[in-house]
């Protein structure tokens, strides 16, 4: 497509500059370190810096042309290479990028999963159903974008509107990849909050989109939890879908539920939970139970019952394993072979991740950092033990939310027979003030059970020294991030890393 029909075709720019006629995009970028020949390059006004900064490197890279943010007047015309200048660029960026990529949503089927946790699992359960089905399944999340086992790393959870749109694009073009029979390539998306507020998804339209759960998160963005709730409903009341799987057991699910049948009657309704429901397509959990080696269960659907065993550890597990079931059954594949593809969905990096020590303990990396996230991760923990005890090692972020501080000291307490406090990403705060904060949450703060170790190296490995056969640590918080947030530098640091290299040593 040449710049003068992108322009022409968007209806944003009124004097396009003759010489348009003859550049050919080949795609478009707004971030220097990704931009590629062909490109047509968006340079925006930060509040440090400005694309144009870069303007040799992209000269270097062949970017085609440049947009670039100029509201004071500042930059002179750009002789080196063909740019336009504009007092406001997101307007243009978003309309150029829909434009752009108008025919994308005719070969893929998204999949949007939002929810305060779970996401990055369901789509992970998502994605390895379907390659048990023979079928290939794209991902958007924490964890990469791509295919498994090929993912490039990713910035966000939910990359800015041009970048998501970038990405769907690049897993578009991946050759040899099995898709439905339809031909259409599903790819499973995870919608943040801060996403939809922000209208990062606009314009997307969804197969099915998933609702896991809502809990205390973010409200250092958001202010309330009401208004992070509202962020989260965008995406079912606001964005096309055919089908949605809801958890109902979550109060906001249900009332989320409700709405969509009473606002949305043509979408179809997948809701899972364990209470009894008269909802057509119904997914019950029943029986569940948690064992040493993992979790069995009895799923009900349309009057029949199927049990289902995994190596999954936590009872929430059960309820992302049964959302990503609904999922594929939006697809219109049957259950008894999705229930067949249960074994293949195993442990998500960072989420539940297990490491069997030598010295008959078992140490667990999840992400586990909010509350709720931290007290289901414990409860379910303790259903898995025959024996020993159950440990807590976690920290809390700064510059976030400073009321989760002493809720999560207070989960730790009641719900662990051990706890260590320690470091998670003091970004510019002082690790101590953070952990004082979190020592206002404890009961007991004398108790011989509750430890301080600011280094988070050294709390691992207190945790694995002390540890017998039977006990069972969390370590809670990071999941599968390898870095650690200090000041505004990130330094090599990973949870699992940690736990092996004291596990070599028991």
């Amino acid at each position: 497509m040449t710049l003068q029909d992108l322009l022409q075709q968007s209806g944003v720019v009124n004097e396009i500059p003759p010489e348009f006629s003859q550049i050919v995009v080949s795609g478009l970028s707004s971030d220097s370190r990704y931009a590629q020949k062909g490109d047509l390059f968006f340079a925006k006004k930060g509040a440090k810096a400005h694309g144009l900064d870069y303007l040799e490197a992209l000269i270097s890279t062949g970017v085609s042309a440049i947009i670039y943010e100029d509201p004071e007047n500042q930059f002179p015309l750009l002789e080196e290479i063909p740019s336009l200048k504009v007092v406001e660029i997101d307007p243009l960026m978003r309309q150029l990028t829909f434009k752009f990529y108008e025919d994308l949503q005719s070969r893929i089927e998204l999949i949007g999963v939002t929810g305060t946790e779970g996401k990055t699992s369901v789509t992970q359960f998502i994605t390895k159903a379907f390659s048990a089905l023979n079928i290939d399944c794209g991902l958007v999340g924490t964890n990469g974008i791509g295919f498994m086992g090929s993912l490039k790393e990713n910035t966000h959870t939910t990359p800015d509107l041009m970048a998501l749109y970038q990405s769907l694009a690049e897993i578009d073009k991946v050759d040899d990849v099995r898709v439905l029979l339809s031909g259409m390539l599903p790819i499973a998306l995870e919608v943040t909050s801060h996403a939809l507020d922000q209208k990062r998804v606009e314009g997307l339209k969804f197969k099915t989109t998933v609702f896991t759960n809502l809990n205390r998160d973010h409200l250092d963005y958001h202010g309330t939890i009401e208004a992070y709730g509202a962020a989260k409903a965008r995406l079912f009341m606001e964005y096309d879908q055919e089908n949605s799987v809801i958890n109902i057991d979550d109060a906001f699910g249900e009332k989320l539920n409700q709405r969509l049948k009473e606002e949305k009657p043509a979408v179809t309704r997948f809701p899972y939970g364990t209470k009894n429901s008269d909802e057509a397509n119904y997914l019950q959990i029943q029986n569940l139970k948690l064992h040493e080696k993992g979790l069995r269960f009895t799923l009900q659907y349309h009057g029949q019952q199927y049990p289902i065993e995994s190596h999954l550890y936590g009872a929430f597990n059960a309820y992302n394993l049964v959302a990503a079931i609904g999922t594929l059954l939006t697809f219109g594949l049957s259950i008894t072979d999705i229930i067949d593809s249960i074994p293949a969905i195993t442990n998500v990096k960072g989420r539940m991740e297990m490491v069997h020590l030598n010295n008959g303990a078992v140490a667990v990396v999840d992400y586990a950092h909010k509350p709720n996230a931290l007290k289901q991760a414990l409860i379910s923990l303790r259903e898995h033990l025959d024996e020993g005890r159950l440990v807590s090692v976690f920290g809390c972020g700064g510059n976030r939310d400073t009321g989760k501080r002493p809720l999560m000291a207070e989960i730790s307490e009641e719900f662990a027979d051990q706890v260590i406090v320690t470091s998670d990403n003091p970004r510019f705060e002082d690790p101590l003030l953070i952990i004082k904060d979190i020592e206002t949450g404890f009961k007991n703060r004398s108790s011989e059970n509750i430890v301080i170790e600011a280094d988070r190296a050294k709390a691992i490995a207190l945790a694995i020294a002390r540890s017998q056969k039977g006990d069972i640590i969390l370590i809670a918080g990071k999941g599968h991030e390898d870095y650690q947030i200090l000041g505004d530098r990130e330094i090599y640091f990973s949870d699992f890393a940690e736990v092996q290299k004291n596990n070599e040593e028991l």
